[in-house]
């Protein structure tokens, strides 16, 4: 039986000391891979603890792919890989318990083309609402800015990584909140994503195959093509991106959004991760481009540790960015570069100026310095829950027991909708005619011509109200309804 003395866990809460220590004791071997663990109610009670205690650990290994839970089986620790990785330690990769994330890649839903403005519900694009916007807490960190910070720090040449006070206040949050040790100096502010993923194609080379998730986020992909990089669409399995179809593709780069996949949900396993390192570390040159667009709102459980945080080879290029958490106009992203990578951006790519206002960035700086962006991520965190249960509450107290599924509606904003044995094609005219617009999950897919009837769909909600997501639900069951 495990054992462990709950009394040693300071400040953490019960179920997150019980999940530091079943983790660290998976990843070490003591527990054995396949080993089966006790059921809950045997490990509550030889603790001394809760069963709600046990099963909060448990729900997070199994999130993490530490655990494996077999039907009438039982839960079972899952097999681990160790090389070219580094522990998950306090100071190296797990964020405290009860801690919210940075945030992320943006418009990771909004496809192309533009549609219609005639849907009366649009779940294509999960926008922050503009009610949501901080806007009091963010003028007074503006006209802070501008009325004590000296001129030459406004207006004078800036690094051309970012200003320092801004790096110091994302090292300090990604510290806090992801468990990463991201130093100032290999962090790169940039002005949205589609800069940083110009820089970094000019960093890693361009004469090279980058191996994107198919389905994906289609912007990403135009990206790339528009710097003349080759794409291979890279097929999902349950635990993240098929390593057989990455080594199959023979590609050399890889992005991915391994905490929360866009659109599927997928969250990547720590296996399929370890894996992911070890194939990065295999042949000089490789390189893992880590998208980590939503994972502030990761909706239960504690956050995903971040690949870059068990990177001990300098493989992995963390990137994030403030889009999903103050909006689409607000164009401020960052990078964090492994050390080599860091050096090489300041030796060749330095004499490019930062693409984001000293004034912005400074504000921003003030902003989080304050606390106020971590209090603004707990009230859109709250905001996303509300709608995402009045959404799901009311769509199965409209649709027939069994009629449809659910995934990943608590890895972030966005979840995907299944609707088993119907017409897809006729479904989404239905959908059209109720005045809903939920792009099909094949609309993310490089492969346009598959003609396989796949009914799921991806929903995005943050800019609904609960009334709204009611409503919205509402609309769906009525198209569902017309055609079953």
């Amino acid at each position: 039986m495990l054992t462990y003395d709950m009394d040693q866990r300071g400040e953490e809460s019960l179920y997150a000391y019980l999940y530091d220590c079943m983790r660290a004791d998976i990843e070490n071997g003591s527990i054995a891979a396949g080993e089966k663990l006790p059921s809950k109610r045997k490990l509550a009670d030889h603790l001394g603890v809760s069963i709600v205690t046990v099963e909060g650990a448990y729900r997070q290994l199994i999130a993490e792919g530490y655990v494996e839970s077999r039907a009438r089986r039982g839960y079972f620790a899952a097999y681990i890989s160790s090389s070219n990785t580094r522990a998950l330690t306090k100071e190296g990769g797990v964020a405290p318990a009860g801690t919210f994330m940075p945030d992320a890649f943006e418009h990771k839903g909004e496809n192309e083309p533009v549609f219609s403005p005639s849907y009366a519900f649009d779940l294509s694009k999960g926008q922050l609402p503009e009610s949501l916007f901080p806007l009091a807490s963010w003028s007074k960190a503006l006209r802070d800015t501008l009325t004590q910070e000296p001129a030459s720090a406004l207006v004078g040449e800036s690094d051309p990584l970012g200003c320092m006070a801004l790096r110091e206040e994302i090292s300090r949050y990604l510290r806090q909140t992801r468990g990463l040790v991201a130093p100032p100096e290999n962090i790169v502010v940039g002005s949205g994503a589609q800069t940083l993923y110009n820089l970094i194609v000019q960093l890693i080379g361009r004469n090279r195959t980058v191996g994107v998730e198919d389905p994906g986020y289609p912007r990403l992909r135009r990206v790339y093509g528009a710097n003349n990089v080759r794409l291979s669409p890279i097929p999902l399995d349950a635990s993240g991106v098929s390593m057989a179809s990455v080594r199959a593709a023979g590609v050399d780069r890889l992005h991915i959004t391994p905490s929360h996949q866009f659109p599927t949900g997928i969250v990547t396993s720590v296996s399929r991760r370890h894996e992911l390192l070890g194939w990065a570390t295999e042949v000089p040159g490789r390189y893992i481009i880590e998208d980590d667009y939503d994972c502030e709102f990761r909706l239960a459980g504690r956050p995903i540790p971040t690949l870059q945080g068990i990177d001990a080879s300098e493989r992995v290029i963390y990137t994030n960015t403030f889009s999903k958490s103050l909006g689409s106009a607000f164009r401020i992203a960052y990078m964090v570069l492994p050390d080599h990578l860091a050096r090489r951006y300041r030796d060749e790519l330095a004499f490019y100026s930062c693409t984001v206002p000293a004034i912005d960035q400074l504000a921003l700086a003030r902003f989080m310095q304050r606390g106020e962006f971590e209090r603004h991520v707990n009230r859109l965190r709250t905001h996303a829950r509300d709608v995402r249960d009045a959404f799901l509450a009311t769509l199965k107290d409209a649709l027939p027991q069994g009629s449809f599924t659910v995934a990943g509606h608590d890895a972030g904003l966005h979840f995907v909708l299944g609707f088993p044995e119907i017409d897809d094609a006729r479904f989404a005219e239905s959908l059209a005619e109720n005045l809903v617009r939920m792009p099909s999950l094949r609309e993310f897919s490089m492969k346009k011509n598959d003609a396989t009837n796949d009914c799921r769909y991806v929903v995005q909600y943050l800019q609904l109200s609960e009334d709204q997501a009611r409503n919205a639900a509402l609309a769906i069951a009525r198209a569902y309804a017309s055609i079953h």
